[in-house]
This record gives C-alpha cells, structure tokens and sequence, in this order.
C-alpha cells in the first residue's frame, strides 16, 4: 500500500504530475481530499503535529519541545495521524482510479 502522507507531503513524490491524465487526476483528487481529512479527521494535536513535522520540517524533539509534550507522544501522534490519513486517501485513490479505468474504456 502506497504511503499516502509520506509520497505526497515529500519533495519527492510518486504523485508528480508526468503528463499522463491518469496520474494528473489522481494528484489533483488527493490535493482536493487530503486538506480535508486533515481538518476533519485528525485530533488537533494531530492535525498540529502532522503540519509541523511534513510542512514546517520540524523534527519529533522540536515539536514535542514547542507542543510541551514527550517525543514518544509526538511520535504516536504522527503515527496515528498517518494511519488515519493513510485510510481514507486509499479509498479515494482507489475510487478514483476505478473511475479513471471505466472512463478509460469508454474511450
């Protein structure tokens, strides 16, 4: 199963638009989603963990420093975080990439 947090929050991301229309629907369907799974998904320890770990690069130390929390709580925080984001981004990949392949045919 594809690391949906790790690929698409990452510099190098496996969701880079190469010009097949497949995989630019798909980058654009998790651009849409992943927003909201983070607001209406996660905890806000972890939606506030989750930001500042993948986009302001904190490490675990910093963040638990900053948060006032232990590192091994920051950690399950991510952890959980990435779960749940994880879950919800591979139904919609999966339901998008179904819909692609039935378009597809149709062709």
């Amino acid at each position: 199963m594809i690391n949906f947090v790790e690929e698409y929050m990452s510099d190098k991301n496996v969701f880079e638009d190469n010009g097949f229309d497949e995989q630019r629907i798909l980058v654009k369907s998790i651009s849409k989603v992943l927003p909201l799974i983070i607001e209406n998904e996660l905890t806000q320890r972890q939606n506030l963990c989750l930001r500042m770990f993948y986009i302001f690069g904190k490490s675990q130390a910093e963040i638990a420093r900053e948060l006032k929390l232990s590192q091994p709580t920051v950690s399950r925080h991510l952890k959980t975080a990435r779960d749940i984001v994880n879950k919800f981004l591979s139904y919609s990949y999966y339901s998008v990439k179904q819909a692609n392949e039935q378009w597809l045919k149709l062709e």
